[in-house]
């Protein structure tokens, strides 16, 4: 698996966060506007923040 990291973006007037996909992973996954993804958090060892998400609907 290769890390890349990403940058937490605040949308104004609301709490909800975004979190950018890197172009590569889309392109060698496919992903789409419209996709959906469930989300699990988790955390590790060291207590840090774990999210992994599951492409549930390819929004063709």
């Amino acid at each position: 698996m290769v890390k890349k990291t990403v940058k937490v973006r605040g949308r104004k007037g609301t709490a909800t966060m975004d979190l950018s996909i890197p172009a590569a992973i889309t392109r060698e996954f496919d992903i789409e506007r419209g996709d959906v993804f469930a989300v699990e958090t988790d955390t590790d060892e060291k207590d840090r923040l774990v999210l992994q998400y599951t492409r549930v609907y390819d929004g063709e």
